[in-house]
């Protein structure tokens, strides 16, 4: 028998290695090829839906900015829309700075506040002003609406090199409804232009240092529109030179609280313009809002030039709001929602986050804020706080000092905040206007983020209402579980425990020692767990809530069965039969599911037992799973069938309803909110 030569076997398996690791090494090419042409392809179409949204699409070209992150709270504090451009040649030519014309001093002075190319309704604008068009301009909130305005105006101002003479009077008016919105663009113009002399005027503080500024001279002028009045009235500000008047969030404007004033001061600037005469320089118009009610074209008729352009960014587009925004609703009772809302707040706002929670009257704002689990990092800002602190308190919040404000509407229109990760409405808003602007505090300037609106049962048509006029669609959730808030929190207390100096903890070994072997047994992981528990505020322990009504101390369970039903009795009567010590006090709000083919209810979370190996107990009974029934405990809601006033509509309400939830509910602790049917995925939305 020849003998096998085991050199020419090694090398024939080495080549048999190499052979395999070449095709392995093919195959992986082409996968990567045609995963990177897929994707190629989905920005495609992406960029193609994007630009159809609106009556005047954007120039071709435009690759809409989009930050993949699961989770508001893990979105980085820096990253901008252009921060995944890597130099210009990489921005879309009609979103390049350079496009336009803008000098080199804003170029620089926009690139220090990291701006390196323009958002859509600033670069669909900015030609139309600077080249002396009235302009109405709509864009969702978020969008960069303020800069839409003043940066051309700035450039206008800048190439006219205007007087800089004592006294001289201004060039730029910008009427804006709060006192904030109006300190929010004047900011924007001081830095873009720190050489152009700006001052804002508003109510609450004292008239003589305005009337002072005013005199001595100076360009631009922001301010609400009573306290602009007061100025005219008294001679201290005059119009006659102006070359741009300009309306931010005009909707609000011309509503009916500002309809009057705003009327009286487009009036002055006319009748001055027209007794100065001839020398009088033409003044342009421009309107700024997210929302345009019918009525607004009344005031555009009369006050802005016929040959007004029309930047629309919006269209007929049925999805009003933002696009970045998650939408949920959760059901609670007002006597519980106070506490569910600082459980929302500690699982997706966290140590990281930063929270807006919107209340419909100062009293609200003011008990929500000594709600013990809120009490540390919010901060109330109303109408009532003085304007000093308000500003403070906002100036905390951008730097991320304050974590939480809890507010009226007083800051729900166009305050530009970028790193807002979480909105709450304590109640649904009565009109979708509010809506759209209070959700548009969050998912600002291309980043991610979340609106929570939480709901009586009372109230379920006017999620209804703003869903179907908003053209989306919330989330029905129920509300966070103990095993939510603990993933949530635990980890932010461990990073506090973590940052401790290190020279200090020697101080605090002795007690530490004695602590873990009086306390604990020798434990001192127990004992480290235990002080991650106090630290994160819950060492009193979690009590479970209702997925339904958000009540503390009741469990929320589902009968699930293999055929119809017509009435959730037929489930009242079983417990009833199998759990005669369970009370009927013990059960509550019984609801049946969409397929009528099971019931969601409440118990008494103290009268249920559940076992290591998932059995039930309920008032002492087992309860035994059989071929056509069985009972769980809900880990998220199911689709439920309406109320009957609810199939009515309501005000507006119908059919429609929510689409809310095949697994909704809080699920995963800050793992975000990443899918269909809750904050973590499953199945959602309309069946």
């Amino acid at each position: 028998m020849p003998s096998i030569d085991t050199k020419v076997v090694a090398e024939v398996a080495d080549l048999k290695v190499k052979e395999v690791k070449e095709k392995k090494e093919k195959k992986e090419k082409k996968e990567k090829k045609e995963k990177k042409e897929k994707k190629e392809k989905k920005e495609k179409r992406s960029r193609k839906a994007d630009s159809s949204e609106s009556d005047e699409e954007v120039k071709p070209g435009f690759k809409k900015a989009r930050l993949e992150t699961p989770s508001p709270v893990e979105t980085p504090r820096d990253q901008t829309p252009e921060a995944e451009a890597e130099g210009e040649n990489a921005i879309p030519e009609n979103l390049r700075l350079s496009s336009y014309k803008i000098s080199p001093s804003t170029v620089a002075a926009l690139a220090a506040r990291g701006i390196n190319a323009l958002f859509p309704i600033q670069a669909e604008t900015f030609n139309y002003i600077y080249n002396g068009n009235d302009v109405l301009g709509r864009a969702r909130t978020g969008t960069g609406k303020t800069l839409a305005f003043s940066l051309p105006m700035v450039e206008v101002l800048l190439k006219d090199s205007g007087s800089s003479d004592r006294g001289r009077t201004p060039r730029v008016l910008v009427l804006a409804p709060t006192r904030d919105l109006a300190i929010q663009v004047s900011n924007e113009f001081s830095s873009i232009a720190p050489n152009l002399k700006t001052i804002c005027v508003y109510g609450g503080t004292p008239m003589h240092e305005q009337t002072s500024a005013l005199r001595s001279g100076v360009d631009v002028v922001i301010g609400t529109p009573g306290r602009c009045l007061d100025h005219i009235n008294r001679g201290n500000l005059r119009l006659d030179s102006l070359r741009f008047v300009c309306l931010d969030e005009a909707d609000q404007m011309l509503d009916i609280g500002f309809a009057d004033d705003m009327e009286q001061v487009l009036q002055h600037v006319r009748t001055q313009k027209e007794s100065r005469g001839a020398s009088a320089p033409k003044h342009q118009t421009l309107l700024f809002s997210a929302t345009a009610p019918e009525w607004i074209k009344r005031t555009v008729e009369k006050y802005l030039d016929p040959k007004y352009v029309n930047v629309d960014l919006v269209g007929n587009s049925r999805v009003k709001t933002n696009e970045n925004i998650r939408h949920y609703a959760i059901p609670s009772t007002w006597q519980s929602r106070k506490d569910v809302i600082g459980d929302v707040v500690a699982v997706y706002g966290g140590n990281r986050g930063l929270t807006v929670i919107f209340a419909n009257t100062k009293a609200e704002a003011d008990e929500l804020a000594l709600t013990d689990k809120l009490r540390a990092d919010a901060k109330v800002l109303h109408g009532d706080i003085p304007q000093a602190q308000r500003e403070l308190t906002l100036q905390g919040f951008r730097e991320a000092k304050v974590k939480c404000i809890i507010c009226t509407d007083v800051l729900a229109r166009g305050i530009d905040i970028p790193m807002v990760d979480l909105v709450i409405n304590c109640q649904p808003p009565k009109d979708v206007e509010t809506y759209v602007h209070r959700s548009g505090r969050t998912g600002r300037a291309g980043r991610k983020g979340v609106c929570v609106t939480f709901f009586k049962a009372q109230e379920e048509y006017m999620i209804q209402n703003i869903q179907r006029r908003a053209g989306m669609e919330m989330v029905k959730a129920g509300p966070p579980q103990p095993q939510d808030i603990i993933a949530a929190t635990a980890q932010d207390a461990a990073d506090i425990v973590a940052k401790v100096v290190k020279n200090v903890i020697p101080m605090f070994k002795p007690i530490a020692e004695s602590m873990i072997a009086e306390n604990f047994n020798g434990d001192a992981t127990e004992a480290l767990a235990a002080a991650l528990a106090q630290i994160s505020g819950y060492g009193a322990g979690v009590r479970a809530r209702s997925l339904m009504s958000a009540t503390e101390g009741f469990t929320t369970m589902i009968f699930r069965l293999t055929h119809e039903i017509q009435h959730a009795g037929y489930v009242r009567n079983i417990l009833s039969r199998n759990f005669p010590k369970l009370g009927y006090e013990d059960v509550k709000g019984m609801r049946m599911t969409k397929d009528m083919m099971g019931v969601v209810f409440d118990v008494v979370s103290e009268k249920l037992e559940v076992d290591d190996k998932n059995k039930i107990f309920l008032a002492g009974n087992r309860w035994t799973d059989l071929d056509n029934i069985t009972l769980e405990v809900a880990k998220s809601l199911p689709e439920l069938e309406q109320r009957m006033d609810d199939r009515r509509g309501g005000n507006g309400g119908g059919r429609g309803g929510f689409g809310g939830g095949g697994r909704g509910g809080f699920r995963g602790g800050r793992g975000g909110y990443g899918g269909g049917g809750g904050f973590r995925g499953g199945r959602g939305g309309r069946r």
